[in-house]
């Protein structure tokens, strides 16, 4: 199934009652801990909070958008009732269908209902939720969507960089250096102009999803969002700018930054998505020219939460752990799966768990650096596990089981050092941030049978997997176990 905008997507969630409205929340805390609250929860669910204290109805904060496996999945269109490594399989199939779909250019569209210039622009009327409590200020962008076009080579970028609301027509925007978006700006910023700039804030899932995705530098994720919804994107292209915005979003904000060197501003401390308020400092400031939005508006909040990238992001785990097993199956048979078992950024894997049927000696550490080496699990990450074929790679309890019974730390576990980190990382200590070092180092573990007497390994004391679903087919219903 696909969403041409935030609106379907919400209108699928309500009919699966996957979706709670909330009235009377206040923006300063209230939002952002009901969305943590629910999020953590055991039924974690969209929520639309609309009647919100201090604005009147209409004015609307969608969140929670994408915060569990099955959200995820009907999200991505995937079945919605199987299990992570199934999903991951599933999108793997999807995948290979997807062509690249540029968008399409249409004159008009509901994105468009009201727009304000000059002295008209005020992003005070959003209901912008100040989201944790140690947060440096208000965030207008948290599940937004940042449009850039390179000046030179002309290809348009999307990602879900953060944005600080400072005033009624003044942005912070926080883009680490070396990102697509950044150096884009940069060669803008060489010509002695500010660059461009829109910040979308509620568009349909597919543009989000592309715009979480790490794609390849020239990759428009405009093409990837169509490949995704198997039809082209409708994009207005704003005439100053001459950048592409979401026919059917809720919020466009546009505007143009300076490069820093001229103007910055402080921005942060946000909750980060790593667990920590750790990102904060003189950062971008976008001048806000003008601003689009549809009637009734929705601003899509997803803010970093401790823990999972759902919390944030959408297909994170999903589509990390098939570009993946697509990189290690490339190189390496026997890949029984492959799963992103703890990621709580949009862009790599903190532990990444391969599972391989083993087919000959030094086939799980030859797994385990194909896994290392694929641009969806270097980035930031901190351990590769490498387990047999009867382990489940999302299933931390079974993995910890093979870590503890079929490691031996002192012959199994290899350190591997200077690898890409981010700033946003706890652990990197004072003097190498002031040096703008942020590498750091990983662990690759073969938590295998030993290969060369696997088969003398003492067996598993677990129910077999036919007698499992034998039982479940008899007696799961009277349990209350299917």
């Amino acid at each position: 199934m696909t969403f041409d905008s935030l609106r379907a997507y919400l209108d699928r969630l309500r009919s699966k009652e996957l979706l709670t409205a909330v009235e009377g929340a206040d923006w300063d805390g209230e939002i952002g801990a009901i969305t943590e609250v629910v999020a953590m929860s055991k039924a974690p669910r969209a929520l639309l909070f609309d009647r919100i204290k201090g604005y009147g109805p209409g004015w609307r904060v969608a969140t929670n958008l994408y915060s569990s496996p099955r959200l995820q999945a009907l999200a991505l269109g995937l079945p919605d009732d199987v299990s992570p490594v199934e999903a991951v399989a599933s999108w793997r199939e999807k995948s290979r269908a997807h062509r690249p779909h540029p968008p399409r250019v249409v004159k008009d569209g509901p994105v468009r209902d009201h727009v304000q210039t000059g002295d008209q622009v005020d992003l005070l009327k959003f209901p912008t939720p100040f989201w944790h409590e140690f947060d440096g200020g208000r965030f207008f962008g948290t599940g937004c969507v940042v449009v850039t076009r390179d000046p030179v080579e002309q290809w348009v970028n999307l990602a879900p960089y953060r944005a600080q609301l400072h005033d009624a027509k003044t942005l912070g925007l926080m883009i680490s250096p070396g990102h697509h978006g950044w150096l884009q700006m940069e060669k803008q910023w060489a010509r002695g102009e500010d660059a461009p700039v829109v910040i979308v804030a509620g568009q349909d899932p597919h543009t989000y999803a592309a715009a979480c995705l790490p794609a390849a530098w020239g990759e428009s994720e405009y093409d990837i969002a169509g490949g995704f919804a198997g039809q082209p994107i409708d994009v207005i292209v704003e005439p100053r700018t001459q950048l592409p915005i979401p026919a059917t979003a809720e919020i466009a904000v546009i505007g143009h930054v300076p490069p820093p060197a001229k103007e910055s501003r402080e921005e942060g401390p946000f909750g980060e998505c790593t667990g920590y308020y750790t990102g904060h400092g003189p950062s971008l400031v976008v001048h806000v020219d003008e601003v689009w939005h549809r009637t009734d508006p929705i601003l899509q909040g997803s803010p970093t939460m401790h823990g999972s990238a759902m919390m944030h992001s959408l297909g994170a785990e999903i589509l990390t752990s098939a570009v993946v097993w697509d990189a290690v199956e490339r190189e390496v048979p026997g890949v029984a799966g492959v799963y992103s078992l703890y990621q709580p950024c949009q862009a790599g894997s903190y532990l990444m768990v391969v599972a391989v049927q083993q087919k000959y000696p030094g086939h799980a550490k030859h797994a385990a650096l194909a896994a290392l080496a694929s641009r969806g699990t270097i980035f930031m990450n901190k351990a590769v596990v490498v387990v047999d074929e009867d382990v489940d790679p999302a299933d931390l309890g079974e993995v910890v089981f093979a870590i503890t019974t079929r490691c031996n730390p002192a012959e199994d576990i290899d350190l591997i050092r200077g690898i890409p980190g981010t700033f946003l990382d706890p652990r990197i200590p004072p003097e190498r941030r002031a040096a703008k070092d942020s590498t750091t180092s990983t662990m690759l573990i073969d938590a295998c049978r030993p290969y060369t007497w696997k088969d003398q390994f003492p067996r598993v004391n677990v129910i077999a997997p036919a007698l499992k679903a034998a039982t479940l087919a008899k007696w799961g219903e009277r349990l209350g176990l299917r």
